[in-house]
This record gives structure tokens, C-alpha cells and sequence, in this order.
């Protein structure tokens, strides 16, 4: 099992009210109790708690490059996760030398891992954009960022799972590699409960506070 958390987990994209120092040094205090294997913090959320006097914990990252991560505990289940930049302002089309250095680290993951995880600060229009690309995709992009969620969309073709974070939270996105990707089979596509099943988990009272992340929230007296 590998746990994720995407970019904008702290404040939303260019918020009119972004978070109070509090809530900030609260999210960071919590993600810390959290069991996540990477934590993408995009750099406008880095500047947002700058401003508020609340550090970026060690360990988490993204940047303004492009970065490559593998994770997984050996060989047979090793995952390479790509983190992408966020856009150049104002950007109205993908820059191509970011596509093109986007594609030379899904060649270079795919030599050892498993399977390709790019994780996006890009929103839905740019995502959108770089599904439409020739490729090499990576197996599956996580978005993030203005525009809508979604549970779980087959695209490019059936090489790319697209799934996007819902932008008031409340829930969390889950994803069953039912068998890997064959990145040697160009007629390889991702089919639902064939080799892939996407979930949708909304956390709703069903779910019991942790203590931990309880007691946290009471002692700082979060908004």
C-alpha cells in the first residue's frame, strides 16, 4: 500500500482568504501523524505558509523543477512518482519543453519501476491538455488544482488513469492495481475491475476521529 497526499492539501490554489497561521500550523502538525509515503506541498502552498510564520516539514516535497521520487518497498513493487512544477504565468499552452522533460522521466521510471505516477499542480485544463499529448504518458496522473474532481477517468486512449482531488476535501481517492501495466504491449489499456478499480471514499461520521489528530485540533483550538 502506498499513501499519497497531493498538492493543495494546505491551501487552495490562490484562494481570496487563504488559511489562518493557526489552521496552517495545525495541517502541518497532522500531516505529520499521518503515515503518507510523499507529501507534495506545490510551492504557491510553501509561500502561503511562509507568509504565516509555519514551516514546510522536513521530508515533504515539491519544487519549481520537475522532480523524480521511487518509492515501494523492493523491486517487484517499486513505484516512480513524478512531481510535476507548477505552469509558468501566464502559460494559455503546456510549455513543450516541460512536456518534452515530462516524457524523458516516464522513459527513465519505466526501465525500473512498475508503474508511473505523475502528480499535478496543473488544474483540470492543463491536465486535460497533457492527456491529448502523444506521450510516453505516465500509467496514472494525480491532479490537482482549479477545475472539478474526478473518482477516476480511463483516458489517453486507455493508457492513463486521471484522477483529481475534490477541491473541499471530505474524501479520498482510492486506487487498486489490480495487475500491473505491460509498458512492453503497445495494446495495453487500463479496464475497470480488469486490472484496475477506482474508488471514491467519502469520510463521513461512519469514520472515527483519530485520538491523536483529535486531541491536536483541541489542544490548538483550530478555526
Amino acid at each position: 500500500m502506498l499513501i499519497l497526499a497531493g498538492a493543495y492539501e494546505f491551501a487552495q490554489f490562490q484562494a481570496q482568504k487563504p488559511p489562518t497561521p493557526k489552521r496552517l500550523e495545525f495541517m502541518a502538525k497532522a500531516f505529520e501523524l499521518l503515515r503518507n509515503d510523499l507529501v507534495f506541498a506545490a510551492p504557491y502552498e510553501r509561500e502561503v505558509m511562509s507568509r504565516a510564520g509555519v514551516s514546510p516539514r522536513q521530508g515533504w516535497h515539491g519544487s519549481r523543477r520537475l522532480e523524480l521520487h521511487i518509492l515501494g518497498p523492493d523491486a517487484a513493487h517499486r513505484i516512480g512518482v513524478i512531481l510535476l512544477p507548477p505552469l509558468p504565468a501566464p502559460a494559455t499552452d503546456l510549455p513543450l519543453a516541460l512536456v518534452r522533460q515530462l516524457a524523458d522521466a516516464v522513459r527513465k521510471l519505466r526501465a525500473s519501476a512498475r508503474l508511473v505516477v505523475a502528480m499535478s499542480p496543473w488544474g483540470y485544463m492543463g491536465e486535460q491538455e497533457l492527456l491529448k499529448n502523444g506521450g510516453p504518458l505516465p500509467d496514472v496522473l494525480l491532479g490537482s488544482g482549479p477545475g472539478i474532481g474526478l473518482t477516476g477517468n480511463i483516458a489517453a486512449g486507455g493508457k492513463t488513469l486521471w484522477i483529481r482531488s475534490f477541491s473541499q476535501g471530505k474524501s479520498m481517492s482510492r486506487l487498486d492495481i489490480l495487475a500491473w501495466p505491460d509498458h512492453g504491449d503497445p495494446n495495453f489499456k487500463w479496464t475497470e475491475e480488469k486490472n484496475v478499480r477506482m474508488t471514491l471514499v467519502g469520510l463521513t461520521d461512519q469514520y472515527q476521529e483519530d485520538p491523536q489528530v483529535l486531541s491536536l485540533m483541541q489542544s490548538l483550538g483550530t478555526d
